[in-house]
């Protein structure tokens, strides 16, 4: 596949300058640690839309990639595909009306909270809008969602191979995994 977000070597185009696959990794990893320490202390305003997870993705990744915050122009996959570009759109359309139409989630008791975070969760998996760090941005998002219904969602102790079948399940039509996942991360605030 010709990815115009990667240089030859794979390694993706990024504002570092760095060619090192590990190099970047260890990099992000760093950048995006402290990213996420100030979205948790400093709440990122928005209407929980795509243009709210888009701000999310520019404030986590801004400082590493120059399309941090854009939606990917290429098809990607990781065990199954991602929602194609053409359909990005209208399946984020569909994906944020719903969540608008749910009240954001609030003032939902928490089995059904859970319920309809792990639905949720699907959904913005298999939207998968950005080229890189999809899974960072839904969870900042999700977390900050999560606290304006009243409920604290700790991803700490989350199992990422647990989390991923849970992922491919889910896409499959099966979201109990996903469920059962996401009701051990639920705290009432």
């Amino acid at each position: 596949m010709n990815d115009p977000y990667a240089m030859p070597n794979g390694v993706l185009r990024n504002k570092l300058g760095i060619t090192d696959h590990q190099l970047l990794a260890a990099a992000e990893a760093d950048i995006t640690r402290a990213r996420l320490v100030m979205l948790a202390e400093r709440p990122l305003p928005g209407a929980y839309d795509l243009g709210h997870l888009q701000a999310f993705h520019a404030a986590i990744f801004g400082d590493i990639y120059p399309w941090a915050g854009e939606l990917r122009t290429v098809n990607i996959a990781k065990r199954t595909p991602f929602c194609p570009v053409r359909n990005l759109m209208p399946y984020a359309a569909e994906v944020f009306g719903r969540l608008a139409s749910s009240g954001h989630l609030r003032d939902l008791p928490r089995q059904e909270f859970v319920i309809r975070l792990a639905a949720l969760y699907g959904d913005l998996n298999v939207l998968h809008p950005f080229r890189e760090g999809n899974g960072r941005t839904q969870r900042a998002f999700l977390t900050q969602l999560g606290a304006d219904a009243g409920y604290a969602l700790n991803w700490s102790g989350m199992d990422p191979q647990r989390n991923e079948d849970a992922s491919v399940k889910s896409f499959l039509g099966d979201n109990n995994l996903l469920e059962q996942l996401r009701d051990e991360l639920v705290t009432t605030n």
